[in-house]
């Protein structure tokens, strides 16, 4: 549907992507862009077959040429041309930002620019992998990964763009660090820095929160089970309380289990904890450190 309400002579022009032999004039609902048929065609055949001749309405035109309505978003748009027109306005394993990435990912997907989308995909699979070792090493603090800038949120955008674009390859890692999130991240959306909100669809909301739920009750568990091994019988400690049926490093374990548990700063940390990186069991580290020799 034709967006007629703003005139094309009063929408914003950019130099760069205004061709003085341009032959055809492209728009958005804000803006103008005088561009090559010929160029775009060789780049995308959705676009090849969008910019036919016989598809030209005869009151269509502008300054004589012929005018085609763009109804993707504006932005997103310009990145797409920005691509066509210079290669290098984005490239592979070279630290760019997300809003191109991500554009680029959707326009990619729409006008069946396979290579180009193949190989956003595979740059946002440096910090979003299929392999376990792979994630490991994207997730290591020293790592740096030719990406975008991170911010806040970041996570859940990723996984709402695999989504919209059926990027599947990158749903089992941006879902995972999602989970990682506070639970109220999770359900409310994160806010960025920029003050723009990200936050999952519904039913990803549903498995992040289902799955980070059994992640505590994994980590609770694993912290139990470690509790139960210390055995009375080999108790340095014993001596000092014979008639306890507990030994006095349970005692001292099961404190510290309950004190790191319910501390509100434990809480954040475990929120936020990536239990696949191996950090997750808290308060046995704290533990583990009291006990006598031989029940450590």
């Amino acid at each position: 549907m034709n967006n007629r309400s703003t005139p094309i002579k009063d929408r914003n022009q950019y130099p760069k992507l205004w061709f003085d032999d341009g032959n055809v004039v492209l728009t958005t609902s804000v803006s103008r862009f005088r561009v090559h048929r010929s160029v775009l065609s060789m780049s995308s055949p959705v676009l090849a077959g969008m910019l036919q001749p016989d598809r030209i309405r005869g009151e269509e035109t502008y300054e004589g040429l012929p005018v085609f309505e763009i109804n993707d978003n504006e932005v997103d748009f310009m990145h797409l041309l920005y691509f066509i027109y210079d290669r290098r306005y984005y490239q592979y394993g070279i630290e760019t930002t997300f809003g191109k990435m991500s554009g680029l990912l959707r326009m990619s997907t729409k006008y069946q620019m396979h290579e180009l989308r193949s190989e956003i995909i595979q740059h946002l699979a440096l910090a979003y992998p299929t392999t376990r070792a792979q994630y490991l090493k994207a997730v290591d603090p020293k790592a740096w990964l030719p990406l975008f800038p991170p911010f806040h949120g970041q996570h859940f955008a990723v996984a709402a763009l695999a989504r919209q674009t059926n990027a599947t390859v990158l749903l089992p890692a941006a879902l995972w660090r999602s989970t990682c999130m506070t639970l109220k991240d999770i359900l409310d959306g994160a806010v960025d820095s920029n003050g723009t909100k990200h936050r999952l669809c519904p039913a990803d909301i549903l498995r992040c929160t289902i799955a980070k739920s059994n992640v505590y009750k994994h980590i609770i568990n694993a912290e139990t089970a470690l509790m139960n091994e210390l055995r009375q019988s080999e108790c340095a400690r014993q001596d000092e309380k014979e008639d306890s049926i507990v030994s006095p490093c349970m005692d001292i374990a099961t404190s510290q289990f309950i004190q790191y548990s319910i501390s509100s700063g434990t809480v954040l940390v475990r929120e936020e904890c990536d239990s696949m990186t191996q950090a997750a069991l808290g308060s046995f580290e704290v533990w583990r450190l009291l006990v006598c020799d031989s029940c450590r």
